[in-house]
């Protein structure tokens, strides 16, 4: 069975995967900056000196080590490991039937 490759030979799978990942690593950080940001706002809205920006940083850190669990889970099916495509690759005996 011969490997499917870009152009420039390169494996779409891997770009896929790199693509996962750099949008999971944005979800962590986008995570936990919007909110310190939010609370920032809140503060000058409400004049408070650090009060909001505070509480929003720690909910941000809250919420990114939570996403960040999440990921890290290895029965997380969302994440695929490197290498791995989902397909079956074992040889076909012809007993197996269609699920």
């Amino acid at each position: 069975m011969s490997e499917k490759f870009n152009d420039n030979g390169s494996d779409p799978s891997f770009h896929a995967f790199l693509c996962q990942w750099a949008a999971q690593a944005s979800t962590i950080a986008l995570g936990m900056v919007i909110p310190a940001l939010i609370g920032f706002g809140l503060d000058r809205l409400f004049g408070t000196v650090v009060l909001f920006a505070i509480l929003g940083a720690i909910l941000g850190m809250v919420l990114g080590f939570w996403q960040l669990i999440k990921i890290a889970n290895p029965s997380n099916p969302q994440i695929p490991i490197a290498g791995s495509s989902g397909v079956d690759k074992s040889p076909d005996t012809g007993d197996n039937e269609a699920v």
